[in-house]
């Protein structure tokens, strides 16, 4: 079964794809989409590092902080991801990343005006609303402006950049916090995304679609792809625990090791977005040149093995009482299992038909990251909350050990994925 990268029904002839350089892919418009993310990643993150602060002004509990840090977030993203998907898989997916990026913006400002739960929570609900327009909009945009052959090229680069919100977000994010405010850090971060939703609508021209029979397909059919829900399960079952990790980790290292919330978002935020950008950057391209020679199978065995030796690593860094090794784990970690990113992203997009990127994206981003976000926070600050009577100021960091043995199950289902492509 040594399938090539991309299966030859998911793309349409070269005449009919928006003139690509010869390279095969547009760097403008993946690093635009990759900036977009970017923002993203620091509008959805910046709230953790804000965690304390909330939880403080505002009398909640940690499973309260993370019901609004996740839950409410993935109330509407769970919602409407999947109808945004299929109005972008209708030849409309830049409007609708235009238009996300501005939902979630505005929203991200209105937040910082919030005096109360119900308007937190409110707002919050319109992040993820916003973001779920953009997230598979955005997918579907990076695949069409790429050949196959250089998709898990075109997904590092965007993500790489995207990766850059885990430093801004959670480093700089932690210093404003501590210096001007969690108010005023939300409304400076929700202002710099209006002019990235402006130029995505005036300069990336919708994808050319090929056109498809009206047989009145269902886009449910997408759930009988067996390679689509091995990468389903994978992201679920993956993000549950990295956005568990990532929403707790500011927490986990101003209560584990003492540090104010503008040291402990400094290092946290630098250690894992610099090291998922220098993963992401280097797990494409290698994935592409393996893919060359070995075909699909070859790309998704080099996902799993990246992702499965990760995750000792994580271990280490929860259980450590010295600082200087459980950031050094946490860099180890986050490296190693973002090689696999590049080519996780783009075997999606390559798995189905031209005509349900968005879709396919969408029921990705439905489960790993609403199910992901929405879970995992709670979940885990519920776990806290139930372990600090025995642990103390411990009880967070049980909890995230938790989190670090779960993480081996999402490579179980990159396991099962690779073996379907086995030649």
């Amino acid at each position: 079964m040594g399938e090539p990268w991309g299966m030859s029904e998911s793309d349409p002839p070269a005449s009919s794809r928006n003139a690509l350089p010869r390279r095969g892919w547009s760097p403008g418009v993946i690093l635009l989409l990759g900036l977009a993310g970017m923002l993203d990643f620091i509008d959805r993150f910046v709230f953790s590092t804000a965690n304390d602060a909330i939880k403080h002004d505002l009398h909640l509990s940690d499973t309260m902080v993370g019901l609004l840090g996740g839950t409410a977030f993935a109330l509407l993203y769970g919602i409407m991801i999947v109808p945004f998907a299929l109005v972008a898989d209708r030849g409309f997916a830049a409007r609708m990343a235009s238009f996300g990026i501005a939902a979630w913006s505005i929203a991200t400002v209105l937040m910082g005006r919030s005096h109360g739960i119900i308007g937190m929570a409110a707002t919050r609900v319109c992040v993820g609303l916003g973001q779920a327009a953009f997230s598979p909009s955005s997918a579907a945009l990076s695949a069409a402006y790429s050949t196959p052959e250089k998709r898990s090229t075109s997904f590092s680069v965007s993500y790489g950049v995207s990766y850059l919100g885990y430093v801004i977000g959670l480093a700089g994010g932690g210093y404003l916090v501590e210096h001007i405010g969690w108010r005023a850090t939300f409304a400076a971060v929700g202002f710099a995304g209006i002019p990235v939703a402006i130029l995505i609508y005036l300069f990336i021209r919708e994808p050319r679609m090929p056109h498809m029979s009206q047989s009145g397909e269902s886009w449910r059919v997408l759930l009988t792809n067996r390679p689509l829900r091995d990468l389903l399960l994978y992201g679920v079952t993956g993000q549950v625990v990295n956005y568990g990790v990532t929403l707790w980790g500011v927490s986990f290292y101003m209560r584990s090791f003492g540090l104010s919330s503008g040291q402990a978002g400094a290092w946290f935020g630098i250690g894992i977005g610099i090291a998922s950008v220098v993963g992401t950057f280097m797990g494409g391209p290698i994935a592409d040149r393996v893919a060359a020679r070995f075909g699909f199978g070859g790309a998704m065995r080099f996902a799993f093995w990246a992702y499965l030796l990760a995750q000792p690593f994580q271990i280490v860094q929860v259980l450590t009482t010295s600082l200087d090794l459980s950031l050094t784990m946490l860099v180890l970690t986050t490296t190693i299992s973002a090689l696999c990113t590049g080519p996780v992203y783009g075997a999606i997009p390559s798995v189905v038909p031209v005509h349900r990127r968005a879709a396919a994206m969408g029921l990705y981003a439905l489960l790993a990251n609403a199910v992901g976000i929405g879970l995992g926070p709670p979940l885990f600050g519920w776990i806290s909350d139930m372990l600090t009577p025995h642990f103390g100021s411990g009880g967070l960091r049980m909890s995230l050990l938790v989190a670090a043995i779960l993480g081996f199950w999402p490579a179980l289902h990159l396991f099962q994925l690779q073996r379907r492509f086995r030649t």
